[in-house]
């Protein structure tokens, strides 16, 4: 039976947030209710959508964005909306030594 990827992938991230540090995928494995090669697949998926990293090889933890997941709805807009205000003066200072 094929198991959907959504709780796979939530799996993989509460565990990362639960112990807040870098994990080896042997340990991820170890821990969960997933195969080594499910626990890789998963990461490389997490990864791409930004919500793990990779330290070093083999060796994962969660981002700012998958930690952003926790918080009330309210929170993460307030915080995006920081990120963006953020992101627009970058892009200010940017085009004004473009310009120069």
């Amino acid at each position: 039976m094929m198991v959907s990827s959504a709780p796979k992938q939530n799996a993989i991230i509460n565990l990362l947030l639960q112990h807040n540090k870098p994990m080896s995928l042997r340990e991820i494995t170890n821990q969960s209710e997933l195969t080594y090669h499910q626990v890789a697949s998963v990461l490389v998926a997490l990864k791409s959508k930004g919500y793990v990293k990779r330290i070093q090889t083999g060796l994962y933890e969660a981002t700012d964005d998958a930690k952003l997941l926790e918080l009330s709805p309210e929170i993460q807009v307030k915080i995006l909306k920081q990120k963006v205000e953020e992101l627009e003066q970058q892009v200010k200072s940017l085009l004004i030594r473009i310009s120069h």
